[in-house]
């Protein structure tokens, strides 16, 4: 770019003697390159933006434009009272015309959409004036892969390390189970209002160990799975499968339950046994949150080779400070979860190839959505946009 103003400047006294025509061509390819790099900018799938030394857009692209929420160059206003995110302003606002050096930062954007936006500003001169080019990148998927990958590791290892714990605790637990009964049966030459009393204590410690004792095989349970076992099946009847064992629950509590299948939708590669269990613990999930009743509505889709479930309840709605821990193992907010379901559901999703999001309102609902790749030989789950938390 120096290169062609030194020589536009070079030109400027010998433009007496240059031929008309040969001028004209000149200029004629200088506009053609030009127009052509303003196209190809515009339709990058990057952010592109160009502001003068006050911040005022002189070029914004396509993308750019999406992001930021409808910029003109035309307007005469400065590029944060343009954009339309709040937060994304006022960084623009303290940020773009006081930068220095190349700077870079990570942004999470709430409108248009949701969504994590790397933001690069570099302060450039030309000719003598200031200008500043932003770049953005939607680094969203990468981060969800990231904290993926990361659940992923740190699931792992809890795993291990709480299973070689759980081994250790089992056999202690069973000799204090068979002490307390032997314990109990010796208090029958004991008065009554002693023999009741040690009696009333010995109950709650006993309740307490089996409590304890139904942590640790739920746990083992979850750990010692067998190895999958994928065959043809019919995602629809394991989702109805699943209803049916929950019905006389879902009737007593007085949960209405809409089921629509995909009568469209191929038989595919599952392990039926594992997918079962995981829709299960969500009806049952649905369920807990509505013990004064309600609805919850079950669709199955699918999209070119991806099956999407979705399961919205009408309950009381998970809190967005546990949105992200749902899925931790042990995590509950329930007075009597263990923390295993979901962590199992997560499991038995992920290792089919796909993808679990949900998003909540409190006292309004929770939905889940499971996309499962329509597995076929080397398969793997396509790029499907949706859902406001991913995790």
């Amino acid at each position: 770019m120096s290169e062609k103003l030194d020589f536009v400047k070079r030109l400027k006294p010998r433009l007496p003697q240059i031929e008309k025509e040969a001028l004209y061509l000149k200029l004629l390819e200088a506009v053609q390159e030009n127009l052509q790099f303003e196209e190809t900018c515009k339709n990058l799938e990057e952010g592109i933006v160009i502001t003068d030394a006050r911040g005022y857009p002189i070029f914004v692209n396509r993308k750019g434009n999406d992001w930021l929420g409808g910029v003109r160059t035309t307007a005469k206003q400065p590029l944060w009272n343009q954009t339309q995110d709040p937060s994304f302003a006022a960084f623009l606002k303290e940020n773009v015309v006081t930068a220095k050096i190349r700077t870079v930062h990570d942004l999470r954007l709430l409108s248009p959409r949701e969504m994590q936006l790397r933001v690069t500003i570099l302060p450039r001169e030309t000719n003598g004036k200031t200008n500043f080019l932003i770049l953005m990148a939607d680094i969203t998927s990468r981060t969800e892969q990231e904290f993926e990958a990361a659940m992923l590791s740190r699931m792992e290892s809890l795993v291990r390390l709480a299973s070689g714990i759980a081994h250790e605790i089992g056999n202690p637990l069973n000799a204090i189970t068979i002490h307390l009964e032997l314990f109990k049966k010796r208090l029958a030459g004991l008065p009554d209002d002693k023999r009741k009393e040690i009696a009333d204590s010995l109950s709650d410690i006993q309740a307490e160990t089996r409590r304890l004792d139904r942590i640790i095989r739920n746990f083992l349970k979850a750990t010692r799975k067998p190895p999958l076992r994928f065959r043809l099946d019919d995602l629809n009847e394991v989702i109805a499968d699943a209803l049916s064992f929950l019905k006389p629950q879902l009737d007593v509590t007085k949960v209405l339950v809409k089921f629509s299948r995909d009568k469209g939708l191929p038989g595919f590669l599952m392990d039926r046994e594992r997918l079962y269990y995981a829709f299960m613990n969500l009806i049952k999930n649905a369920l807990e949150a509505m013990p004064q009743g309600g609805s919850l509505k079950i669709t199955l889709t699918h999209k070119q080779h991806c099956a999407i479930v979705t399961l919205l309840d009408t309950g009381c709605g998970i809190h967005e400070k546990d949105l992200a821990r749902i899925f931790d193992i042990y995590y509950t907010t329930k007075p009597e979860g263990a923390g295993l379901g979901l962590m199992m559901v997560y499991d038995a999703v992920a290792e089919h190839g796909g993808k679990i999001e949900v998003a909540s309102k409190l006292n309004r609902g929770t939905t889940f959505k499971v996309l499962l790749p329509i597995r076929e030989p080397q398969l793997q789950l396509p790029n499907y946009q949706g859902g406001q938390h991913h995790v």
